[in-house]
């Protein structure tokens, strides 16, 4: 419901205006306050790196593994493992379903804040880091916001509540530089997230994952 609502409320020329006007001046703000902050600007750019989103999969991947390692009581592990496993498939399989929907079948073309708008600081000129993910003209949707919160969310289910905060926190922490650096729009990330969510509840309600955590959950009542 709130994904439709969003789209309803983005395609309606009464609020369209009004979440446009949003989304500019958040990343004004935003980029505007990178102004004489070194730190803050070294700080974001690491985070902005394209080589980021392969140490992202590896620190998601430990983080799944520690889960799984944390849980001292045999059945339990055994049905993390396999819950880490399904959620990990059904994330690539998400992630490739939201590509082929909106960039190959839909063709949805939208410029990235920093192709529209003068941004106040250009980290890769200010940091000589042309490596940076700094600019497209596919930011619709955010595939880094749904792969983040898609894996937090999941990593929920399927660790210890601990384990499960860390994750959330990591994954809104790197939602953030792209909103700095205007590599995408608020707009983008937040339908994002909601697809996230919405690919989450599929893959929770389903006869699979259910079977799957049925058959664990009896064995370990059976101990």
């Amino acid at each position: 419901i709130a994904l439709i609502a969003a789209v309803l409320l983005w395609f309606n020329p009464l609020t369209h205006a009004f979440f446009q006007h949003l989304d500019e001046s958040l990343f004004l703000k935003l980029n505007a306050s990178l102004v004489d902050q070194p730190f803050w600007q070294v700080f974001w750019g690491l985070l902005n790196d394209r080589r980021e989103t392969k140490l992202n999969l590896l620190f998601a991947g430990l983080i799944n593994l520690w889960a799984i390692l944390a849980t001292q009581e045999k059945a339990l592990r055994a049905q993390r493992i396999k819950q880490t496993v399904y959620f990990w498939i059904c994330f690539q399989i998400g992630f490739m379903v939201q590509e082929g929907i909106f960039n190959n079948w839909l063709h949805v073309a939208r410029d990235s804040p920093s192709l529209v708008i003068k941004p106040a600081v250009k980290l890769s000129q200010v940091l000589q880091n042309f490596n940076l993910k700094e600019g497209t003209q596919h930011s619709f949707p955010s595939g880094h916001a749904f792969s983040l919160i898609y894996w937090a969310s999941f990593t929920l289910f399927c660790a210890p509540r601990q384990i499960g905060l860390i994750a959330l926190f990591f994954a809104v922490l790197l939602c953030l530089p792209r909103l700095f650096i205007g590599a995408h729009w608020l707009s983008d990330e937040v339908f994002s997230v909601l697809m996230a969510l919405v690919w989450l509840s599929w893959t929770v309600n389903n006869r699979i994952y259910h079977k799957m955590v049925l058959d664990s959950n009896s064995k370990i009542k059976n101990l």
